[in-house]
């Protein structure tokens, strides 16, 4: 009888604790899930403004990649080579057909 009051007792007593501490679990998962879903967003958002950024950077490292490495001079001039097996790049400048000239 006693042991059977004791573990009623008991009962008694952890049934708030478990419930609290699914509390804190449920609440400890919403957080995190709130958490994940701001990080996310975060990146996302990085991810739109870095895009283009990162695209001019490999755009320039591929400019890079048609130069041999700079040459001083004793004279202190540098000089930076075109490597010899890349094709002559034509300028993209906006309007750079108006510069050609008219056939009359």
């Amino acid at each position: 009888m006693l042991l059977r009051s004791a573990i009623v007792c008991a009962l008694i007593v952890t049934a708030p604790i478990a419930q609290a501490q699914s509390e804190d679990r449920d609440s400890f998962e919403e957080g995190l899930d709130l958490f994940s879903e701001g990080a996310r967003r975060l990146m996302e958002e990085l991810a739109g403004e870095l895009g283009p950024l990162l695209l001019q950077l490999e755009i320039l490292m591929d400019e890079i990649t048609a130069y041999q490495a700079p040459e001083i001079l004793e004279n202190g001039d540098i000089i930076i080579r075109r490597k010899p097996d890349v094709p002559p790049q034509l300028p993209d400048r906006p309007g750079a057909e108006e510069d050609a000239p008219i056939d009359l």
